[in-house]
């Protein structure tokens, strides 16, 4: 029996990017093909999603942003072209209309945790979400997927109390932005530092006004591997989320900490990821609460469609001997050629900073 809900649609590929641009419709691509090759074992429960509205966005993101965004796609669908919004993101003819989507699929993923017998939904969209301020596109990212699914869980589910985990190695700069100042929303990002975005991200900026030590950043030295994030995860987030005692948690899953990933430094492997997967599932079912996992980022395709289902795979196990056979698999793969169980390559720096951190988020939280 499936216990897991994956959100998934083949219209999120009609975001288009320029040429040799990392975050592309091969992505997702990979992931299908992946869901594809495995469906007899995997075995998932499908939803499809639905279009957010713009009241919707709007209860995150600034009406004349929304607008903004309206406007430029106008312009991308009569050109028929790409429109730049900065940099490094850009909207296609029809990008306005999936990231409505993404959205939507969002909220549909909460709709799913009402259903019996279901306490866990994977959400595999595009375009990414968590570097999306309130009025501006930023990272690759339109709208706030997490910070739009946060909002729509306490109107549907009546939760009272969220936790969000950010494990892209890009700090999720937007999702802070959007809660430092709510002490309902606990936020903690595990990310690269220093990287992009640029002095983003630091443990001291931990929240402000009533919203004051409910902002964890997990700022990790490059090459932390998966001992450095497992042990990140150990000694800081799980303590922190049982004392917070949220009524449903969220992941922003990002897979570009991965050692095969071309964006970043770090080191974790696929079997880290179902490490951490595990880890968010141990959660879930000792405090009683529901996930929602979200899509963010991850540039190596084979790297993404492995890690991503191995998340599903272990969110969706019921029994221990399922949960072996998902760690034998990954283990199996790393021992053939895969992505090795991977050390840091700066354990004293990663004690140090977790050391650091507990230090300063004393002040605020009695299990550290």
């Amino acid at each position: 029996m499936s216990r897991l809900k994956l959100v998934r649609d083949p219209r999120f590929q009609d975001h288009l990017t320029p040429d040799m641009h990392p975050e592309t419709p091969a992505r997702l691509a990979a992931i299908d093909r992946v869901i594809t090759d495995e469906k007899e074992k995997l075995g998932f429960e499908e939803l499809e999603p639905r279009l957010a509205s713009e009241e919707d966005i709007a209860r995150i993101h600034e009406p004349g942003y929304i607008e903004e965004l309206s406007r430029k796609a106008r312009v991308a669908e009569k050109g028929q072209t790409l429109v730049a919004l900065d940099h490094e993101t850009f909207m296609s003819p029809r990008t306005y209309e999936i990231s409505k989507l993404a959205a939507g699929a969002a909220m549909a993923a909460i709709d799913a945790l009402e259903e019996s017998g279901f306490d866990s939904s994977f959400v595999a969209v595009r375009p990414p979400g968590h570097h999306a301020l309130k009025d501006k596109a930023m990272g690759f990212c339109l709208f706030n997927n997490v910070a739009i699914a946060a909002d729509y869980a306490r109107r549907k589910l009546g939760a009272r109390k969220i936790f969000i985990v950010d494990w892209d190695v890009h700090h999720g700069n937007g999702t802070q932005e959007i809660f430092y100042e709510d002490p309902s929303v606990f936020f903690t990002s595990i990310h690269q530092y220093p990287n992009w975005p640029p002095r983003s991200g630091w443990f001291k900026d931990s929240g402000a006004s009533e919203g004051k030590g409910f902002n964890l950043n997990i700022p990790m030295p490059k090459g932390s591997g998966d001992r450095g994030h497992l042990l990140a995860f150990d000694e800081l987030v799980a303590p922190l989320c049982h004392e917070f005692d949220p009524d449903l948690i969220l992941v922003s899953a990002g897979y570009d900490a991965h050692t095969r990933d071309p964006l970043a430094e770090q080191n974790i492997s696929t079997i880290g990821f179902a490490m951490l997967s595990q880890r968010i599932a141990n959660l879930r079912d000792r405090l009683g609460v529901k996930v929602v996992c979200l899509l963010e980022g991850g540039y190596d395709t084979q790297a993404l469609a492995e890690s991503a289902v191995a998340t599903m795979r272990v969110l969706n196990s019921e029994a221990p001997s399922e949960l072996a056979s998902v760690h034998s698999d990954y283990i199996a793969d790393a021992v053939t050629g895969g992505s090795p169980v991977t050390g840091d390559r700066m354990p004293d720096s990663v004690d140090t900073r977790i050391n650091e951190i507990k230090g300063h988020f004393r002040q605020f939280w009695k299990c550290l």
